[in-house]
């Protein structure tokens, strides 16, 4: 069998793709959406996308910072310093969520969500993006 990195992701036509042979496509899509699953593939999308645009939001402000010390607004220098700091722990966190494994042991009973579904107590304000992949 192909590594779990290897298949495509993200989509939930690639779901309904490799059930179709068993169960009508019609049936797989509403129990995809009518399950949640369409909610949080879109979910994971928008926030990578979030993501992106802190990071676009975190060069800017870098560039007001250099010009806010270039003319002496020291308050303002540090107000933005502080919003870079925050937009990049936050920026972070959320990278390592979506760059963690794909290789996750869910429970098979409702309700219980066990340790891999935790966030752990020791996780970072500036993980890696790997965070979650070491061993």
């Amino acid at each position: 069998m192909e590594d779990i990195n290897n298949f495509r992701q993200n989509h939930p036509e690639l779901v309904v793709d490799d059930l179709s042979c068993y169960v009508d496509a019609d049936i797989i899509r509403h129990s995809l959406k009518y399950r949640g699953i369409y909610k949080w593939l879109r979910v994971r999308r928008l926030l990578i996308q979030l993501k992106h645009r802190w990071l676009d939001d975190i060069k800017n402000l870098q560039d007001e910072k250099v010009v806010a010390k270039e003319v002496g607004e020291w308050a303002r220098y540090y107000k933005l310093q502080g919003m870079v700091e925050a937009l990049t722990d936050c920026r972070q966190q959320v990278r390592a969520l979506c760059h963690s494994p794909r290789d996750v042991n869910f429970p098979s009973h409702r309700g219980e969500f066990g340790g891999s579904c935790k966030l752990p107590d020791n996780f970072p304000p500036r993980p890696h993006k790997r965070w979650f992949c070491k061993v």
